[in-house]
């Protein structure tokens, strides 16, 4: 900028050069303009912005411990400043920054769950229908290293859940990449409706891959072995 006041003094400076330097800067034009004005009068080019508050990790802990009530976090972030620790914000800079940094889905799971948080997902989200309609397989792998025959191995989760009911009729876990074998026994399980199995299961009408599954997520792509798209 203070080249820039020196070429605007010299009469030397063209909206090119304020272009140029918008383009590198991410600005507009005016706001060039009013920076070369500003540096021209001797005022604003040592000031830094002052920094805006932000949700810290700490801040996200004292969030869960409180369900979400920014006003009692806020009333431990005073405590704290008034024990010679570091300056509280004002109950309003905290909601605003806990609006701004915090996901909605975050803050209503906070206040009232993992069922409260879903609301906001796209996760599960389809139209209503009854129970054995429409069932969704999927394959997750554990992130969990178990001994499997003196090796440790990450195991997967193979599932058939009820998309009606969100219930889980049949699984099978194996040690490792999951098989057409693994598919047809947590089938087998889905289906069986006599002891140890049931009591979610039956005959479906539909079996489809989970949106998940063939989008990549949260399973690989090509990881979705012998599971009917219908």
């Amino acid at each position: 900028m203070r080249r820039l006041a020196a070429l605007a003094d010299a009469g030397r400076l063209g909206s090119g050069q304020v272009r140029s330097a918008a383009g590198a800067l991410g600005v507009s034009e005016r706001t060039v303009w009013r920076w070369v004005g500003q540096a021209r009068a001797g005022e604003g080019l040592d000031r830094r912005p002052r920094g805006r508050f932000q949700v810290t990790g700490e801040v996200r802990q004292r969030l869960a411990f409180w369900r979400g009530n920014a006003a009692a976090v806020h009333r431990e972030l005073a405590a704290t400043a008034r024990a010679g620790g570091p300056p509280a914000p004002s109950l309003s800079t905290l909601q605003r920054a806990v609006a701004r940094d915090v996901l909605a889905g975050d803050r209503a799971g906070l206040a009232g769950g993992e069922r409260a948080r879903r609301a906001y997902d796209v996760f599960l989200q389809r139209p209503g229908t009854y129970r054995n309609a429409v069932w969704e397989a999927d394959h997750v792998e554990v992130p969990v290293e178990v001994d499997a025959g003196g090796q440790l191995v990450r195991p997967w989760v193979t599932w058939f859940v009820d998309a009606g009911t969100n219930a889980v009729c049949g699984t099978a876990v194996t040690p490792g990449t999951p098989s057409r074998e693994s598919i047809l026994a947590a089938l087998r399980a889905a289906v069986a409706m006599d002891e140890p199995y049931g009591p979610p299961g039956g005959l479906p009408e539909h079996v489809r891959r989970s949106p998940a599954c063939w989008q990549g997520s949260p399973s690989p792509p090509g990881r979705c072995p012998g599971i009917p798209r219908t």
